[in-house]
C-alpha cells in the first residue's frame, strides 16, 4: 500500500503543480484557471442549499473533467486521491468526494470496490478465530459439497455459507472468483487451520457457492369436517387446534371419540329451569 501523505507531497512539490487548471485565475482569484467560466467549487459541487439540479450537475462535471485533460498534474493527482488509506481498520479512498485526476467520485468509488480485496488489509486473525468460523473451515478442509460442510459444523447450510463468506472477505480474498484450495490455503497461512488436514480438490469448487434455490414445503393438507366427525383422519395430517369460543352457561358440550358418534357431555353449569319450574 502506497503512503498517501507522500502521494499528496509528489503532486504538490510537482514543477507544474502551479499551472494545474484548478488553481485559481491569477486576474479571477474565485475562477478556475483552465477555465474562467467555471468558479473553483466546480471540482467539488457548489456550497448551496437544496439540491443541484441533474442537468446543471452533469453540466459543471462535464466542464471540470474537460479541464482535468488538459492539466499537466493529472497523473499525480488521480494518483494520490485514489491511494487508500485506514482508519479504524477499514480502508477508504484518500480523497472519496469530487473530481480527481479527471474522474468522478462514483466512478473513483467504483474502481475502488472492484480492487478492494487487492489493497485493503486483511482482517486480525483473532477475528477469525470464532469456534463457529473454526468448526466451518474444519469441515470445508474435508468436504466439499455444502450440505456436507454444513453437516459436519453442526450448523445449517445458510449460516455455513454465510461464514464462507465472511472468511472470504477476512482473508482478503475475491468473493467472485475465490475457490476452496484458495480459502483453504489463505485459512494455513494465517494459522487458522492444520493443512494434514486438508483433503486437495481440482480448484474449481468455489470458496463460497452460489445460493441454491430450493422448493418451497409443501403446505399440510387442512382436514375436512367429514374427516373431523368419522375418526377417520389421516396419522400425518396434524388436527387443527379449534378457536376458542364464548360459551354460555345453558350450552352443552360435545366431544370427539375416534371411530364413533360424538358425545353429549352435560354442562358444567346446570341451569335453574328445574327450580324455577318447581317454584
Amino acid at each position: 500500500m502506497t503512503d498517501s501523505i507522500a502521494l499528496r507531497k509528489a503532486w504538490e512539490e510537482h514543477p507544474h503543480y502551479k499551472y494545474r487548471g484548478c488553481a485559481p485565475d491569477p486576474d479571477e482569484p474565485g475562477r478556475a484557471a483552465g477555465d474562467t467560466s467555471l468558479s473553483l467549487d466546480a471540482w467539488h459541487g457548489e456550497d448551496r442549499d437544496g439540491s443541484e439540479p441533474q442537468r446543471e450537475r452533469l453540466a459543471r462535471e462535464q466542464a471540470a473533467v474537460e479541464v482535468c485533460l488538459n492539466c499537466p498534474v493529472m497523473v499525480q493527482c488521480g494518483t494520490y486521491a485514489n491511494s487508500v488509506v485506514t482508519e479504524g481498520g477499514k480502508a477508504r479512498l484518500a480523497e472519496p468526494d469530487g473530481i480527481w485526476g479527471g474522474e468522478l467520485a462514483l466512478e473513483r468509488h467504483r474502481a475502488f470496490i472492484r480492487r478492494r480485496h487487492e489493497i485493503a488489509a486483511p482482517a486480525p486473525a483473532r477475528q477469525m478465530r470464532t469456534p463457529q468460523k473454526l468448526r466451518v473451515l474444519e469441515a470445508l478442509a474435508v468436504h466439499v459439497t455444502p450440505e456436507a460442510v454444513a453437516d459436519a459444523a453442526g450448523v445449517d447450510v445458510r449460516t455455513a455459507n454465510w461464514q464462507r463468506s465472511r472468511l472470504v472477505t477476512q482473508l482478503n480474498l475475491d468473493k467472485q472468483t475465490a475457490t476452496r484450495r484458495e480459502l483453504l490455503a489463505a485459512a494455513v497461512e494465517r494459522g487458522l487451520l492444520d493443512a494434514a488436514v486438508v483433503v486437495a480438490d481440482d480448484g474449481s469448487v468455489p470458496a463460497v457457492p452460489p445460493p441454491s434455490k430450493t422448493a418451497p414445503e409443501p403446505e399440510a393438507a387442512v382436514p375436512t369436517q367429514l374427516e373431523l366427525w368419522s375418526g377417520t383422519l389421516p396419522q400425518s395430517v396434524p388436527v387443527p387446534r379449534p378457536a376458542r369460543a364464548r360459551r354460555s352457561r345453558s350450552a352443552r358440550r360435545v366431544v370427539l371419540v375416534p371411530g364413533g358418534a360424538p358425545s353429549p357431555v352435560l354442562p358444567l353449569f346446570p341451569t335453574n329451569e328445574p327450580m324455577e319450574a318447581a317454584a
